[in-house]
């Protein structure tokens, strides 16, 4: 999905959309629109992670800096190897500082937060979330968007149907798995 069909989405649900270049006549919510929306999907990204794998060589003694990992988020696992082979490196971490005790090649996997939404980011920004991500946020957006219209009760109505979905998402992407081989008795 794109940033466009995400406004369009949000403004329809608080019916504030017209056929304009900026999809809506109100210049207050035209503003902030791209700030809520990237509000939102961070927030939603925290709860629904998304975990990519990175491969780097390192040297006995460098200090890898985690931050430098493309949108990192969160460390997950990291797995050593030595010529396609698995093997155990004593390393030393301190928040998001690691220093390995030998060459290796380190196999990162983390969770990632997406490119942030600005200001000036075009419509056509992709979204790199999940589905259900996508589906939630313009409930999120829309409660934000109408919290201070104290006119009507419209923030709020919003405000508790997006915590009610906030609630269904699965941070699970896979189930767990039992093999067993040989056989078992009961």
């Amino acid at each position: 999905m794109k940033l466009r069909e995400m406004k369009q989405k949000s403004l329809r649900l608080i019916e504030e959309i017209d056929t304009s270049e900026k999809l809506t006549s109100d210049t207050d919510i035209a503003e902030k629109l791209n700030d809520v929306i990237n509000q939102v999907m961070f927030e939603l990204c925290r709860i629904k992670k998304k975990l990519v794998r990175e491969d780097m060589n390192v040297v006995a003694g460098e200090v890898v800096d985690l931050l430098t990992l493309e949108h990192f988020y969160q460390l997950k696992a990291m797995r050593c190897r030595k010529e396609d082979i698995e093997v155990s490196v004593r390393f030393e971490q301190i928040d998001n500082l690691i220093t390995f005790e030998e060459d290796t090649t380190v196999r990162f996997f983390y969770y990632v937060l997406p490119e942030p939404i600005t200001y000036d980011t075009s419509d056509d920004y992709e979204f790199d979330v999940m589905a259900d991500v996508l589906e939630i946020m313009p409930y999120g957006v829309a409660a934000d968007l109408l919290k201070s219209d104290v006119s009507t009760n419209y923030g709020q109505i919003y405000a508790k149907r997006y915590e009610e979905l906030k609630q269904t998402l699965d941070p699970r992407y896979a189930l767990g798995m039992v093999s067993f081989e040989g056989g078992f008795d009961i």
